[in-house]
């Protein structure tokens, strides 16, 4: 994020909210916290420094969660138990009412599919969703690919309960 002033869209699930952003820089943490921001959600691997944004998103005084999976479609079984865990995880901090900033890197494109995945995991029809996605730009939506679309929806609809 290089721009000086944050806009955030927020989309409603359950009691809290959740948005989606670029990577966060030195300026936009507090700024976050500013808008209302509880928790930043990392969708980056170790490789590509989370561990760095992990402690600026402390040192703001914000909670953090790391979704750490760098492909946009599960390599193995254990791979898709991981993604299950992590939608449950942002699904029960939105039930708390949290206020979630999710990000990837500038693509956009992993954070996309994982809000794809939480909205029907959340059981937010595929329209609905999709809408929701362009309400965050179009740049969230028109990049992803109808297979990589399925593919999160399926990640979020087989998500067990738990």
């Amino acid at each position: 994020m290089t721009q000086k002033n944050i806009d955030i869209a927020w989309f409603s699930l359950g009691a809290g909210k959740i948005c989606l952003g670029g990577k966060p820089n030195e300026e936009t943490y507090s700024k976050l916290k500013a808008l209302g921001v509880s928790h930043l959600a990392t969708v980056q691997t170790t490789d590509e420094h989370a561990s760095y944004i992990r402690d600026k998103t402390i040192e703001a005084g914000l909670a953090w969660i790391w979704v750490p999976f760098l492909h946009p479609s599960a390599e193995s079984p254990t791979e898709d138990v991981h993604l299950h865990q992590y939608l449950h995880e942002l699904s029960q901090m939105l039930n708390e009412g949290a206020r979630i900033y999710l990000h990837c890197d500038g693509s956009q494109h992993r954070c996309s599919l994982l809000f794809y995945a939480l909205c029907h995991f959340r059981r937010v029809p595929s329209s609905s969703a999709y809408s929701a996605l362009h309400s965050f730009g179009a740049h969230a939506a028109n990049n992803l690919l109808r297979p990589e679309l399925a593919w999160a929806a399926t990640l979020g609809r087989t998500a067990p309960k738990v």
